[in-house]
């Protein structure tokens, strides 16, 4: 029996991976927040399973506003020009990594790796800064600059109200890395984002392969574990 979406904190849903939608994908994410936003998007194969875990959500796949791509590398921006062309949706990507979104980089995606290639996809808000914005209808998702992984990785946040009180959730895709020189990581930034994120005290986080991580110390200290 195939795994189903799962409801991670009000407002909040995980729809995609390698058990939800397609073998290599990285988890995927979707937010409720008076428009639809999708937190990647897999390698490309599983945009119709997402689809239905959309649907299982209770949410309209067709309605996504907003695709938030945290960094260039085809398992999380694979399925991002079928999802556009779809959707009509804003592509969201840091401008240091949106060159090899928009020209199909198969090193600097990782498709290589992958033994595919990477559709290009046009980038249509482009992050520039370290920190950004995104004001939806019914709340505003954080966009953080955490370079490392890739020069453009990402990781945004949110805090939701839930029975206890406000709780913060971080989408932090690929906080345990990897770094390699095909695509162009630096070590020293990786520190530094890791450090930057264990000052947002976020209390679950979302990771993008090892899964959802629930509590502040717990957050902490798996992050902690990639510090030097």
């Amino acid at each position: 029996m195939r795994a189903q979406p799962k409801k991670i904190a009000d407002r909040v849903w995980l729809v995609g991976g390698g058990d939800l939608s397609a073998p290599g994908d990285c988890l995927c994410y979707a937010l409720d927040l008076g428009a639809l936003v999708l937190v990647d998007c897999g390698v490309g194969p599983g945009w119709d399973r997402i689809c239905e875990n959309l649907h299982g959500a209770g949410l309209n796949p067709t309605a996504v506003a907003h695709l938030l791509l945290t960094h260039c590398h085809i398992d999380h921006a694979g399925a991002a020009a079928a999802i556009a062309a779809d959707t009509g949706c804003e592509v969201i990507a840091h401008a240091l990594d949106a060159e090899a979104l928009e020209k199909g980089d198969r090193k600097r995606s990782a498709a290589d790796w992958y033994g595919t290639s990477l559709r290009p996809v046009s980038v249509t808000r482009t992050i520039r800064g370290s920190s950004e914005d995104l004001a939806l209808p019914d709340g505003t998702l954080r966009l953080v600059h955490t370079p490392g992984h890739t020069p453009g990785s990402m990781a945004a946040w949110i805090d939701v109200d839930e029975p206890r009180g406000k709780t913060r959730v971080l989408f932090g895709q690929d906080v345990h890395g990897p770094l390699h020189c095909d695509f162009a990581s630096d070590h020293a930034d990786w520190q530094r984002s890791l450090r930057a994120l264990l000052a947002l005290e976020a209390d679950v986080l979302c990771e993008g392969h090892y899964g959802v991580i629930r509590g502040r110390g717990e957050v902490d200290r798996f992050i902690e574990e990639f510090l030097d």
